[in-house]
């Protein structure tokens, strides 16, 4: 049935551009005055069905300035759907080697050989890659701006996603770097004032690791509109590496109960009691601690509710996009690319591909 179908595929192919024929040159040898197209035999030629190109021979038109092309002829060949086709099959983990067994086919496709399927994938990278850093955001305005990093190789990427005043996720912008300099992430939020990226109200929510660079960043570039939310999962992370294993279940409740009071005096009051419990322990973790600080509560201060500060008390929303970079890197086996953008490309594909994580979890 599978088969039939295929076969059914090109054939009603076959039957638009037969229809494109009649319409630019009428009737077969029925001749009317005033033609301007004709018929010109035939050719080899390709369309897409099920992931490949498949050969067929078309009808040729001419007319008064030569041959003419026929307008379903350009859709039916459509790189795009190719190209989004090999990719979506790469992401869910198909090399570029299998490609042709993982796809349904029958005698007659073609183009999809290793190298075919590579510049495939990255035309269609590509273009996640620039619709993640160089789309308009002036449609939207928003409330916050959530920085994480995520290191490949010795090397850091920066992701930013937005939070609209609708509260939509939007990932908006990623850049190879580290997360130590500031003048990277600079480099980046520059970018997003250039495309756009508008306030909602006076203040700017940012959620952030901890990094200082980040935080200059931040500062640097939206000056006093900034509000910083520390990710109190890093800070909890950070703090277990100053205590004995033995310590960790009970930092993790100390912890855990500040986050979810809903009243910033009584917040304030437990990391005091966080503070004086590190301190009998480890006056590093203390210290630690402090430096965070109050900014571990401005969703308290801001009296935002518990159920919505869920999502932004910490960096979540990019780390569980990471977690699905992580897993679709893992299968790729060749970073000796000509592209210097290759990594950066299957990251974006990666997070947009699997951008229905963002949706609000509140």
């Amino acid at each position: 049935m599978e088969e039939q179908a295929k076969h059914a595929a090109l054939a009603f192919g076959l039957e638009l551009l037969e229809l494109d024929t009649l319409e630019l040159c009428g009737e077969r040898y029925h001749h009317s005055e005033g033609r301007k197209y004709w018929r010109y035999g035939t050719e080899e030629s390709s369309i897409l069905v099920g992931g490949a190109r498949q050969r067929i021979r078309r009808p040729r038109v001419r007319g008064e300035d030569g041959e003419a092309e026929l307008p379903s002829l350009k859709k039916l060949r459509g790189q795009d759907l190719l190209d989004e086709e090999m990719k979506e099959k790469m992401l869910l983990g198909v090399s570029t080697r299998n490609y042709s067994e993982a796809i349904e086919g029958y005698k007659g496709k073609f183009g999809d050989s290793k190298s075919s399927v590579s510049r495939a994938f990255e035309r269609a990278s590509k273009k996640d890659l620039d619709a993640i850093n160089h789309a308009n955001l002036s449609q939207y305005s928003f409330v916050g701006l959530v920085l994480d990093g995520l290191e490949i190789k010795g090397r850091t990427v920066i992701a930013a996603v937005g939070v609209t005043h609708e509260l939509e996720k939007i990932p908006v912008g990623l850049i190879d770097g580290s997360s130590e300099n500031s003048k990277v992430v600079t480099d980046l939020l520059q970018n997003l004032l250039e495309r756009g990226f508008s306030l909602h109200c006076e203040r700017l929510l940012c959620v952030l690791d901890g990094s200082k660079a980040l935080s200059k960043a931040v500062r640097d570039v939206f000056g006093s509109a900034v509000l910083i939310q520390r990710c109190w999962l890093h800070k909890l992370r950070n703090l277990e590496g100053y205590l004995p294993q033995e310590k960790h279940q009970e930092l993790h409740l100390r912890m855990n109960r500040m986050m979810n009071l809903d009243r910033y005096s009584d917040a304030q009051g437990e990391l005091k009691k966080l503070k004086s419990w590190l301190m009998q322990t480890s006056e590093q973790a203390a210290n630690s601690l402090d430096e965070a600080g109050d900014e571990l509560l401005t969703l308290h201060k801001l009296g935002v509710p518990l159920d919505l500060r869920k999502s932004l008390d910490s960096t979540n929303m990019i780390e569980s996009l990471f977690s699905v970079v992580r897993q679709k890197l893992h299968n790729v086996k060749n970073w000796n690319s000509r592209n210097p953008n290759r990594k950066m490309q299957w990251i974006a594909s990666a997070i947009l591909y699997h951008k229905k994580k963002l949706v609000p979890d509140y």
